[in-house]
């Protein structure tokens, strides 16, 4: 990767997080080896105070552009000409580390968010019925992020098994090791749950860290984002590669999944039918939310007996279980490419 900095804190913030991932780096420090690099480099990192140097170059647009700094003036003022996402330091360190694991081994792994377009759409159950798929063909984690969902361990009966959670990973940042060793595993699945008690508020850094672990051990990582707009169900959505909003029936719920969708700007996010839409085909939510439907859940009256019970969510029947595999070969398709 292109690290385009001088000495300071942000070349020491971008090289100390690559030396984390085990990443080889070139630093630059003019615009003439910038031009170099541009295109060859996977990544290219621009600290705050040469980013007008590097605009004025006008180089060709290209993806993974990434403006760092502690300017927030300067970061504002840069990121649309070169095309880059911003970093801001000194509290992005971790989402650092995070945007840099994909240039290592943890960037084949899919991270997917599940949310319900409405409470009550099923969206924690089709996330742990993807993760207790996915668990079958190699070890796959489930990550609760709703502060208010009351912990997805319930779902899969783990209430009761030990492990960390969310209150002893809260103080996590930067390069986080294995985890696997220290969380509840139920089926292969290792869950980040939320705990009984005090309302934990997650912040963004720790929970980038704990994904990037996550990213480093496991197949595929589920995201449970919730739908309470907290901002760490917003940096969920962020750091997920993709969004499925689960719609149950009715007219009032594609309403109200449109609502959430503009709200949270899911442009790129799609759409999981559950159960038939009352007046409403496939093609008729796909146009009102704006967004593609990808699959078709049957209901299956089985599945909120087994949630109450802490049964798995493939104790459902073979049509939910059929539909949640084609599901899952789609939305973890990108896995090793």
């Amino acid at each position: 990767m292109l690290v385009v900095a001088g000495p300071g804190e942000t070349q020491e913030a971008v090289l100390a997080a690559a030396a984390a991932q085990e990443l080889e780096t070139r630093t630059v420090t003019s615009t003439a080896e910038v031009a170099e690099g541009w295109r060859s480099a996977r990544s290219v990192f621009v600290a705050d105070d040469f980013a007008e140097a590097v605009a004025g170059r006008a180089l060709p647009p290209r993806e993974r552009v990434f403006l760092v700094g502690a300017d927030r003036a300067v970061l504002a003022r840069w990121s649309a000409p070169l095309g880059a996402r911003v970093i801001g330091l000194p509290e992005g360190r971790a989402w650092l580390g995070v945007v840099l694991g994909g240039g290592s081994a943890g960037s084949r792994t899919p991270v997917v968010a599940v949310l319900g377009g409405c409470g009550g759409a099923g969206a924690s159950t089709l996330a742990g019925s993807l993760a207790c798929l996915a668990a079958r063909a190699g070890p796959s984690a489930l990550v609760d992020a709703d502060p208010v969902g009351g912990g997805i361990d319930l779902l899969l009966g783990a209430e009761r098994e030990e492990g960390w959670r969310w209150p002893r990973l809260s103080g996590a940042e930067g390069h986080v090791g294995d985890l696997r060793p220290y969380l509840p595993v139920v089926d292969g699945v290792s869950l980040v749950s939320m705990a009984r008690g005090p309302r934990v508020d997650l912040a963004r850094d720790p929970l980038a860290a704990i994904l990037g672990s996550l990213r480093r051990s496991h197949d595929l990582v589920v995201l449970d984002p919730g739908r309470s707009l907290a901002s760490a169900s917003r940096e969920a959505l962020r750091l997920a590669d993709r969004v499925l909003v689960v719609v149950a029936g009715g007219v009032r719920a594609v309403a109200a999944a449109r609502e959430l969708v503009h709200a949270l700007q899911l442009e790129q996010a799609e759409v999981v039918l559950r159960g038939a839409v009352q007046g409403l085909g496939a093609s008729a939510v796909a146009e009102a939310l704006g967004l593609p439907v990808v699959a078709e859940l049957p209901e299956d009256r089985r599945l909120p007996l087994a949630a109450e019970r802490g049964l798995t969510p493939l104790k459902a029947g073979r049509r939910y279980r059929a539909a949640c595999e084609r599901l899952l070969t789609r939305a973890g398709g990108e896995r090793g490419e």
